[in-house]
């Protein structure tokens, strides 16, 4: 999203958070409902003291049964079948309660999803404040590394210490190639050529303790604006298969969200051509920014949500190949066309869909931008004052 607003900011390096988070695949669920007492349900629901059964002879050829019918006072008996259902209907509720409880439980949010931030800083102490800020503690935080050259993605070591032993899920910005390196390719990278750096990629992770954190592998691919973008989706995918086969090797705990724009972006229209499979895949991710459109209105807001490639879809996509819906950016935008600003609305809405959704979101990250990004942060010093206390108040 940053590199989409200023081109200029490519350079930056990007840090991030990490902590506890279940496992995102599925299946299993990430969370267990946990056993509950199932009182048998009567087979009696009249009063046999009072109406004593009825002995029958038992049938046999030529004989008929006669079948006790209700009268005047005489209560007609439920059928079994519909004790059945409302029994069923009984376990079903208690075991969607318990799962929402468990999980509120596990996380240290206390929400009933895995919440996040991108901190404007991008560092431990920018996510601190911002958690004292929200009056909540963070799940998990997102980070990048500078992307320049191979050595900047496979080793970066300086944002690896600084997010050790924080106590938040990192979700890592990882690129598929660096973009300072003349003749680098995806097509080579479908080829294997790229594998030991990415086995190194892995060595170095595990090594620096952050060996299960998410890696957000060529995030927004779907885009126009970064060197990894999926032109030829066939490529891209093998692309994807390589890297991530060869990490497992050095890093088999790693998590790999394969994270698209909401949208039909200006690259690649359709991406699940580009999608690898899921054996290489933990999780769907897309990144659903309040802009393209604003969400300033209720049409606005439903285009976001159930316009094509929105986020519904995404959501179904998930569900459809058994895995969780991540949101690794969503925030406010206060520069650009098409920008909502001060958007209250789009920050309730969001807080909506993952409330209704909670059990199928694997984590959500608030990207608190700066004005080389999205020109919207919240707190104290916050550029969209509406906005900051409608995610103060809802999360």
């Amino acid at each position: 999203m940053a590199d989409r607003i200023r081109s200029s900011d490519r350079s930056r390096s990007w840090p991030a958070p990490a902590g506890t988070l279940a496992d995102v695949s599925r299946p299993p669920a990430p969370y267990s409902p946990g056993p509950y007492s199932r009182a048998p349900y009567s087979r009696a629901p009249y009063s046999q003291a009072r109406y004593p059964p009825t002995p029958y002879p038992p049938a046999g050829p030529g004989r008929h049964v006669a079948r006790r019918r209700a009268g005047p006072g005489r209560p007609r008996p439920v059928p079994r079948l519909t004790w059945l259902v409302a029994g069923l209907v009984v376990v079903v509720v208690l075991g969607v309660v318990v799962v929402t409880q468990t999980r509120q439980a596990a996380n240290r949010s206390g929400l009933p999803w895995v919440s996040g931030v991108y901190p404007q800083d991008g560092t431990p102490a920018g996510a601190a404040a911002f958690a004292a800020w929200r009056g909540r503690p963070l799940d998990v935080v997102d980070a990048w590394s500078a992307r320049a050259t191979w050595a900047q993605i496979i080793d970066p070591g300086w944002l690896y210490k600084r997010w050790l032993g924080q106590p938040y899920t990192m979700a890592f910005g990882v690129p598929m190639l660096p973009e300072d390196v003349p003749g680098v390719s995806l097509s080579a990278c479908a080829e294997g050529a790229y594998d030991a750096y990415w086995r190194e990629f892995g060595t170095v992770i595990s090594s620096s303790g952050l060996g299960t954190s998410i890696i957000r592998l060529g995030w927004e691919f779907n885009g126009n604006w970064y060197v990894w973008d999926a032109t030829d989706p066939a490529v891209w995918a093998r692309c994807w298969q390589q890297i991530v086969t060869s990490a497992r090797t050095t890093a088999p705990k790693l998590r790999w969200d394969w994270d698209v724009n909401r949208g039909v972006s200006a690259g690649l229209a359709n991406p699940v051509l580009a999608y690898p499979g899921n054996a290489y895949v933990s999780m769907i991710g897309v990144d659903s920014y309040d802009s393209w459109p604003a969400a300033t209105t209720a049409a606005g807001w439903q285009k976001q949500l159930n316009g094509p490639q929105g986020l519904d879809y995404w959501l179904k996509f998930a569900k459809a190949h058994g895995k969780l819906l991540s949101v690794p950016e969503w925030g406010n935008v206060a520069i650009g066309s098409g920008a909502g600003g001060d958007d209250a609305r789009y920050v309730t809405d969001m807080r909506a869909f993952f409330a209704a959704h909670a059990a199928e979101i694997a984590f959500e990250c608030n990207f608190q931008g700066s004005q080389s990004t999205t020109g919207a942060s919240y707190g104290p010093r916050t550029s969209v004052p509406a906005a900051s206390a409608a995610y103060k108040a809802g999360f």
